[in-house]
């Protein structure tokens, strides 16, 4: 969330320097990203986010959400804060809510949502800028750049940390020449870390059924995918016979024997069945056969010719049709 802070943002250098100090080790599987840190004393601050939160907003591969939180060095400011960012890659924009404050003198609160606005800060440009990214990479591209820890855009890989363990971490480790506020609430800061523990834990539920959805969301891009390139090859690759088979696409072999009646031939093949249907076209003209004197004798004589018509079913219902021979466009082709 936006910050009044004075932020000034640390090249790789900086930031590695900063994952050193903390005594960050990498583990096989990673989470949690060092995306900024930066200001001058009493007013630091850093910023993490977790990779696991993000997922993409209704199957958009330009719109992510992702979940951040920043710690706070000055006594003016809350201990720290996190929130959900959705981030509009397109339009360079984000929108702002489940925002946590971990204030100084009380208990944890709800913060105000934030409506679309560019970024308002350099830790919000950090956090777009990872979002869009990290968003638009594969798992499999993503866990390489994790244990690699080389980062393209000069993100630091920090590994499952948790929140409580952050926060004491940027003040034993970080920010050593500093001095940590001292808690006025009566809530003493046990109970406040077990809030926070408590928190996480309900969110990694929330992760769970994000990383379903997003997982079934990919399923269902990829599937659509699919199904555009093969209209798209099949298209170019049956263009004479296309005006006239691509309404058929998607219906269920009862309806097409109902229309065409049975297929020459049939068979299976794993999960795809198929139907071949051949048409036949006959040509006429007139062979010289002999000539006496000058007179030319003829006779009607006639070429054949077949193309055969194959669907392919999955599910029981057409996914795609080839053809083979000749004549097809007069055959199969519009009338």
């Amino acid at each position: 969330m936006p910050s009044d802070t004075p932020a000034i943002a640390l090249k790789k250098p900086g930031l590695i320097a900063a994952a050193l100090m903390l005594g960050i080790a990498v583990p096989a599987q990673a989470n949690q990203w060092l995306v900024y840190t930066g200001g001058e004393r009493p007013n630091r601050t850093f910023t993490v986010v977790d990779e696991d939160y993000i997922s993409p907003e209704f199957n958009s591969d330009t719109r992510f959400k992702v979940e951040a939180a920043t710690v706070y060095e000055a006594p003016s400011q809350p201990d720290w804060t996190t929130a959900n960012y959705h981030v509009d890659c397109q339009r360079k924009t984000l929108r702002i809510d489940l925002v946590q404050i971990s204030p100084r003198n009380g208990a944890l609160r709800r913060g105000p949502d934030v409506s679309d606005h560019p970024p308002a800060d350099v830790t919000e440009q950090q956090i777009m800028t990872f979002a869009c990214d990290k968003g638009q990479k594969s798992q499999a591209r993503r866990a390489e750049e994790r244990e690699a820890n080389n980062d393209p855009r000069n993100f630091i890989y920090m590994g499952p940390i948790s929140l409580p363990k952050v926060v004491d971490a940027a003040w034993e480790k970080l920010w050593t020449d500093g001095k940590r506020p001292a808690y006025s609430s009566d809530v003493p800061i046990a109970e406040q870390n077990d809030r926070v523990e408590q928190i996480m834990k309900e969110k990694e539920k929330l992760v769970a059924q994000a990383g379903g959805i997003a997982a079934q969301s990919q399923r269902d891009a990829d599937a659509l995918a699919a199904l555009q390139k093969r209209r798209k090859d099949r298209l170019k690759r049956e263009k004479e016979v296309a005006p006239a088979l691509e309404d058929w696409i998607g219906r269920t072999e009862a309806e097409l024997t109902d229309a065409w009646g049975q297929p020459a031939t049939s068979s299976d093949r794993g999960p795809v069945r198929t139907l071949v249907y051949r048409r036949t076209h006959s040509e006429f003209y007139d062979a010289q056969v002999g000539q006496a004197g000058n007179v030319a004798h003829f006779e009607k004589r006639e070429n054949q010719f077949h193309c055969d018509l194959t669907l392919a079913f999955r599910s029981g219902v057409l996914e795609d049709y080839f053809t083979a021979g000749d004549r097809c466009q007069i055959l199969w082709g519009p009338k």
